[in-house]
């Protein structure tokens, strides 16, 4: 059911590809059907082999960033080491805790001996930019180098230090002079009473030597970027201008789904993020040591970048095909238009009346136009016959009419002259010659002066009783005619002549030499709009198979046999209509005539 639904509606909106020629159609066909395939299996394995590739860059991308991690949770704690030997160092202890009374020149001896015992610790580390030691009221202790830091920021991260989580907060900051380093501060504990604090050490390491160090040589593609991001996402550690240090770089489109990753999934996973409308692969990973999180973005159009000359192939093998497809379409729109343009001047041959056109040779394998022209030299053959046959009607129709015109004689002397027949007889008392002139005057009136082809029923009942009392001159009383017609039929329209050459035929054929008085019956009677009329006699019947075909009679008034009354019926109505007559030797024979009822000369046209 679906499939026929589905059929009939592509068949109704066929129509909309008709408006194209068949040479554009099967350009179209060929160029769909060929290229469609190419379209899709190249669609289709241009994404799978963008996803295989998406996916082993990203396996990729995440084992660079963990063994990234991985360096740099090993660099950090180094530095938290350091932060513990200062933290422990007996004379830092000692002077954190006499820092208020000692005067200006213990302090500087302090410092120099506190130099001398750390120093090759600290630069030891070359990355280390500067070390400094606050007491507990936040003023400088020891001071190891010459940046100098703006004092709210130093006062923020000290307040964050002491809410962090081991003793140890990691952060960005920059200097009054511009330099990027990352701090880690501590807080200094008495080790004689663990909960006295005696002061603060920040540790200052260059952010341009950490990131060299650490990540600077790893490239993930072309265009790529890596960077150390804090849990809040501030920017720790970046080397591209795009990624400014020290403020939060996409928090909606990366931060947040590494969060909700990191705290929600339990998992690191890389993501496509759309940043300043490029499209990103992004991966993480987690560096354990600060809470900070090393981010890898490596644009998209790298990854698709080995797509591209695949993609040049792939329109060159398309642009190929379009090329071969419009060749084939057009080899075969000739293999059709030149038999079709040879049929389409054989039809127009046609419609111009040349029936003796030929259609040219048909080929040697043939095909469905070759079965057309063969259907149409057919179809021709049958015109010629079927206008030979009308031809053939018409001129037996206008004999017809020919012996009918043949018949006719002078008017004017015709009635003349049996006027004068009329009175002669009436003078000489002979009524019965008087009524055969007067009915064979009115019969010639009927034939000759109403020329309508077509009479009613009672006109022709009329003229058969003229054409009977004129026979009673020669036969007498050796017949009587009897006739049966319903009103409602006498209207009804009949040819003209029609009866009297079968009443005639009874007449000769059914008196026969016994004087039995022959009685003739009319009837007629209407059925499913068919008119019957039977004309019976109880004469002396004759052998049908004696008969010879349109036997007509040599003594008929109206010049039309039997024969040529049915004929004449058929060329108006049809062959479904006409006459039959059966006998029986010694019983009688019987005539019926059928044609349609119809009581207008035009309603007749319809059943020829």
């Amino acid at each position: 059911m679906l499939i026929r639904t589905l059929g009939s509606r592509i068949k109704s909106k066929s129509f909309v590809l008709r408006r194209l020629s068949i040479k554009n159609r099967l350009l179209a066909a060929f160029v769909i059907t060929s290229l469609l395939p190419v379209v899709i299996v190249s669609v289709y394995s241009n994404m799978k082999y963008q996803a295989s590739v998406t996916n082993k860059i990203s396996a990729y991308s995440m084992q660079i960033l963990d063994e990234l991690s991985q360096n740099a949770t090993r660099e950090l704690e180094q530095y938290e080491t350091l932060s513990e030997n200062i933290i422990i160092n007996p004379s830092i202890q000692d002077g954190l805790r006499r820092f208020d009374t000692m005067t200006d020149y213990e302090k500087n001896q302090l410092k120099v001996r506190i130099g001398n015992e750390m120093g090759q610790q600290i630069f030891q580390l070359g990355n280390i930019s500067n070390v400094m030691i606050l007491n507990s009221s936040s003023e400088t202790f020891f001071d190891l180098g010459f940046e100098l830091y703006p004092s709210a920021s130093i006062q923020a991260m000290l307040e964050q230090t002491s809410h962090s989580i081991g003793n140890a907060y990691w952060t960005y900051l920059r200097s009054s002079r511009g330099t990027n380093t990352i701090a880690l501060s501590r807080i200094i504990y008495s080790e004689d009473a663990l909960n006295k604090q005696l002061g603060y050490v920040i540790i200052f390491i260059d952010e341009k030597v950490f990131s060299r160090n650490i990540y600077k040589f790893v490239n993930l593609g072309t265009g790529s970027s890596i960077y150390i991001t804090d849990a809040s996402g501030m920017v720790i550690s970046s080397l591209s201008e795009d990624i400014p240090k020290g403020s939060r770089f996409a928090p909606d489109e990366i931060h947040a789904v590494i969060d909700r990753q990191f705290h929600r999934e339990g998992r690191l996973a890389t993501f496509h993020a759309n940043v300043d409308k490029h499209e990103y692969l992004v991966g993480s990973a987690y560096i354990r040591s600060a809470n900070w999180f090393f981010v890898g973005m490596i644009p998209q159009k790298f990854i698709v970048s080995e797509l591209s000359e695949m993609q040049r192939n792939l329109v060159f093998i398309c642009l190929l095909i379009v090329l071969l497809s419009g060749m084939i379409s057009m080899w075969i729109y000739f293999t059709i238009h030149s038999p079709m343009r040879s049929l389409l001047m054989y039809a127009k041959q046609i419609r111009m009346g040349r029936l003796v056109a030929k259609a040219e040779a048909r080929s040697k394998y043939p095909d469905e136009m070759d079965m057309l022209t063969e259907t149409i030299d057919g179809m021709v053959e049958q015109l010629k016959r079927l206008i030979a046959q009308v031809q053939t009607e018409q001129q037996a129709k206008r004999d017809a009419e020919l012996k009918m015109l043949q018949a006719q004689i002078n008017p004017h002397f015709l009635f003349n002259t049996l006027n004068s027949l009329k009175w002669s007889a009436m003078l000489g008392g002979n009524e019965s010659v008087t009524s055969g002139i007067e009915s064979l005057s009115e019969l010639l009136r009927s034939t000759i002066m109403v020329k309508d082809e077509f009479i009613p029923l009672r006109a022709e009942i009329e003229n058969l009783r003229h054409y009977a009392n004129i026979q009673r001159i020669r036969y007498g009383d050796s017949f009587v005619l009897h006739t049966d017609v319903d009103e409602e039929l006498s209207e009804t329209l009949v040819p003209k002549f029609i009866l009297q050459p079968i009443v005639e035929n009874s007449i000769l054929h059914g008196v026969g030499d016994d004087e039995k008085r022959v009685g003739i019956t009319v009837k007629a009677t209407c059925r499913n709009h068919v008119l019957t009329i039977r004309i019976t006699d109880d004469g002396k019947g004759f052998d049908m198979s004696a008969v010879k075909p349109k036997q007509a009679s040599r003594s008929k008034l109206s010049g039309l046999g039997i024969a040529n009354v049915h004929e004449r019926i058929r060329l108006h109505f049809g062959a479904n209509f006409g006459l039959a007559t059966t006998s029986t030797v010694g019983e009688g024979t019987e005539t019926v005539i059928t044609i349609p009822i119809y009581r207008s000369e035009g309603e007749g046209e319809h059943h020829v």
